[in-house]
């Protein structure tokens, strides 16, 4: 349904058109970047018609406010460096923003090329999870389990991290924090799990 305003009157404010499209999409481009898609539904929540609406995303691409390639490529910049996601993740939000999928493929592969997805868990789950010990509990470890596949890793990366998780070397002591064949069947057990069956957060 149209977004409409009202005037000091109390009047249904009249939808935009023509130039008025333009300079209303150039303002929100201005407080955040957009996809072409969110553009436009942007715009059709505005009341604004579909022929005014072509024009304007035709102007902005041609002035340079609207790039859907650089739209993803700082979209998935921006996940790496403060949100520490894994591809999947990005993939998936990339996805909701209604960015073509070649295009999104290209800009993840691209920003993921030269990373380690291995480095890029223990990175997460250091500074996002602060985690300083295995989870006591298998509910706990399903919970954290779950977690990463949201956050974006393939499920065969987390398995091997949490393999190594209950290791005496990773926390300094005499020995493991969990019973060894414990936490093995633990692990096992999370095989029920894919990566499919995650949501985002």
């Amino acid at each position: 349904m149209p977004y409409r305003t009202k005037t000091r009157s109390g009047k249904p404010k009249e939808p935009p058109t023509g130039n008025a499209v333009y300079e209303m999409a150039v303002k929100a481009l201005a407080r955040r970047t957009r996809s072409t898609a969110e553009v436009r539904t942007f715009l059709v929540q505005r009341g604004a018609s579909e022929a005014d609406i072509g024009d304007a995303i035709v102007r902005l691409r041609d002035h340079g406010y609207l790039d859907d390639e650089r739209f993803a490529r700082l979209f998935v910049h921006s996940r790496i460096e403060n949100e520490g996601h894994g591809a999947g993740r990005v993939r998936r939000d990339l996805a909701k923003k209604r960015v073509g999928r070649e295009i999104a493929e290209q800009a993840v592969a691209s920003g993921y090329e030269q990373l380690n997805e291995k480095d890029l868990l223990r990175d997460y789950l250091r500074r996002k999870l602060r985690l300083a010990k295995p989870p006591s509990k298998a509910s706990a470890l399903a919970t954290l389990y779950q977690r990463l596949l949201r956050a974006g890793f393939s499920s065969a990366t987390i398995v091997k991290e949490l393999q190594g998780l209950n290791s005496a070397k990773r926390h300094g002591s005499d020995g493991p924090s969990i019973d060894p064949d414990k936490w093995r069947e633990w692990i096992e057990s999370l095989a029920d799990s894919t990566d499919e069956d995650a949501e985002t957060e």
